[in-house]
């Protein structure tokens, strides 16, 4: 098979640009499985020359190249997409007309799927942001919470399921990857195996019981050990941070009756996402930014302030991330489960606190982390 290498892809392009047929037959097809295995391993980082590869396999004279660019369609962006299937709908082969129309369909369905989970957080949010305004805001935390507990049940099964599943997939993945006999195949499966591993994890910490025990913990403590997790997280990933500077502006010295476990993790999740907002993928490393802590206390409440200058969220994205539920992952990070700020929410909420975030393209990302001055549990006791 031709190797998914952004060079081979490159002379490819050159040699086909010169000579449509300039290769045979049955290696042009192996590129086009190449170019479908270089999109879903994000192993191209020019989508130029995979664009343009694309356009003339599609026109091939070959038809069953041009049914085997019909078959990968669908893993395209919505304007080529669209463009080449009413390119290849006038194809004189009835399979790649067919395949085309299919690979449309399969393009639509996806992007109706997530359209709908968009608006499925915006209901999500609002329901719970009525119920607060109706019944007020320790009832709405209240319904949120038991919500919270059934999920965690069925999280906690399927994740005992999948795990079993995963022993064995990542263990034959690994002697793939040993063999080099399917290069690109081996290592996305390794991949994938890793991001469910990830996310098990992720369930499976969702589900824990959260500690009861509180004690008084010094907050200007907390916020440096949730930077220097942060910073040694993404360093680990094998970035180098030094692009990044994370700064603590105001930090005064207070003491919250918190689990310091968990508001630690809660802190370190914010300050690594927004470290992580600089990542680019066409160099794969970081961007020069800035992060920055605050915190501000305002009547019985305290507010942490985690913000950054990077490059912020689409607005689907917010609604997205504002509902607390696991999210996909963020391909622009090297480790990314999809449920940071799921766990987030739910460390904080269990204070009597809440999280919000604001964000806006190209201006950056701010989230919010309030929790109460005194003990929801101390105040009920009273």
């Amino acid at each position: 098979m031709v190797e998914q290498t952004q060079t081979n892809l490159e002379d490819a392009l050159r040699l086909l640009e010169q000579d449509p047929v300039g290769m045979p037959t049955d290696q042009r097809r192996q590129l086009v499985t190449a170019i479908s295995d270089a999109i879903l391993c994000e192993g191209a980082s020019d989508e130029k020359v995979v664009g343009e590869l694309v356009d003339l396999l599609a026109h091939d004279p070959d038809w069953e190249v041009r049914l085997d660019v019909a078959r990968m369609l669908h893993l395209l962006d919505d304007e080529p997409c669209t463009r080449l299937v009413a390119a290849l709908r006038r194809d004189c082969n009835r399979y790649v007309r067919n395949h085309a129309e299919r690979s449309l369909a399969r393009q639509r369905k996806a992007r109706k799927t997530s359209s709908r989970r968009c608006s499925e957080y915006r209901t999500y949010t609002g329901q719970l942001d009525q119920l607060a305004r109706q019944y007020g805001r320790r009832v709405a935390a209240k319904v949120e919470s038991l919500a919270d507990q059934r999920y965690a049940m069925m999280a906690a099964a399927v994740a005992h399921d999948v795990r079993s599943i995963l022993t064995t997939l990542l263990a034959n993945a690994a002697v793939l990857v040993e063999r080099r006999d399917v290069p690109g195949r081996a290592e996305s499966i390794l991949q994938d195996g890793g991001l469910i591993q990830r996310t098990i994890e992720a369930m499976e910490q969702f589900t824990r019981p959260l500690p009861v025990q509180r004690q008084r913990e010094d907050l200007r403590e907390m916020i440096h050990q949730a930077v220097d997790k942060a910073r040694e997280a993404v360093i680990q990933q094998g970035h180098d941070i030094s692009a990044v500077e994370t700064v603590v502006t105001s930090a005064p010295a207070i003491r919250l009756r918190v689990s310091r476990r968990l508001i630690v993790l809660a802190l370190t999740n914010l300050i690594q996402n927004a470290i992580e907002s600089f990542a680019d993928r066409d160099v794969d490393a970081l961007r020069p930014g800035r992060v920055e802590v605050q915190v501000i206390v305002d009547g019985y409440e305290t507010r942490i302030l985690v913000r950054d200058n990077g490059t912020g969220m689409e607005p689907e994205v917010l609604n997205a991330a504002a509902a607390f539920v696991p999210m996909g992952t963020n391909k622009a990070k090297r480790s990314s489960s999809g449920w940071g700020l799921t766990l987030v929410n739910r460390y904080v909420s269990a204070h009597g606190g809440s999280v919000t975030i604001d964000s806006e393209m190209d201006r950056g990302t701010t989230a919010a982390m309030a929790l109460p001055m005194r003990d929801p549990q101390e105040a009920e006791e009273e």
